[in-house]
């Protein structure tokens, strides 16, 4: 481990070097992994020197990786400061939610209207299995981890019976805003009772062919959940003030 600025940076998983990844690509995933993750929080400070001296890289790929991820909304670069993870504000993360909230729940609406019959069934079945709790690990990051992966299945999924390609493209940007908002509110706590019966909802709308429902459902719990989520941010704020 390494140090850049004023955090430690681990080495790179081994997972991300295989298949021979682009360096750029890599610098990415590995910045994006710890923000959404874990390892990178609000405020900290990296250079792109500091990173590639852990990746054994030039600066010119991470420095790629930074500017994508700066695009991104994860990474802010400060004039006489330099690169930092951004510091969410409260009234811009309810902002964030209430477009979230608008996108999928049209995405939801499109699916329940498009899907056929068998593509219902499969898709109850797929999203069924993804909220059991089985198989869940004990261990609270590992936790966090399963959950935000099979919640981004769960989008995947209603994409896909969206027939909306171009809509996932729209989405990514949303759903990565939201693990690491998520992360830096909850740490690596399950999330409140809403969420998963929201998921609830919206799948049995999409299952039923109900598209109104659908986008109401799917609105409804995302537009909830930024405004906790900004509450909670706010808490944290107030108490850093202290």
């Amino acid at each position: 481990m390494r140090t850049s600025l004023n955090v430690v940076l681990p080495d790179a998983p081994e997972a991300l070097w295989q298949g021979a990844p682009r360096l750029h690509d890599l610098a990415y995933a590995y910045l994006k992994g710890l923000l959404l993750g874990g390892g990178l929080d609000p405020g900290d400070q990296i250079s792109s020197e500091g990173v590639g001296r852990v990746l054994s890289m030039s600066r010119a790929p991470v420095a790629d990786a930074i500017r994508r991820l700066t695009v991104e909304g994860l990474l802010e670069i400060r004039p006489q400061v330099g690169c930092r993870v951004v510091r969410p504000v409260p009234a811009e993360v309810k902002d964030l939610y209430e477009l979230f909230g608008a996108t999928e729940g049209v995405i939801a609406r499109l699916a329940a209207e498009r899907r056929s019959a068998i593509e219902a069934e499969h898709f109850g079945r797929r999203c069924a299995a993804l909220a059991s709790t089985a198989g869940l690990p004990d261990e609270p990051v590992a936790r966090f981890m399963e959950l935000r992966q099979r919640n981004r299945r769960r989008y995947e999924l209603l994409h896909e019976l969206a027939r909306s390609p171009r809509s996932v493209e729209i989405a990514e940007s949303f759903w990565d805003q939201s693990d690491f908002l998520i992360r830096v509110a909850f740490g690596h706590r399950d999330l409140p009772s809403f969420v998963r019966a929201g998921h609830a909802a919206f799948v049995s709308a999409v299952v039923a062919g109900d598209g109104r429902a659908a986008e109401h459902e799917t609105r409804r719990y995302l537009v909830r959940l930024g405004r906790h989520v900004a509450e909670l941010l706010e808490r944290r704020t107030q108490a850093d003030d202290r």
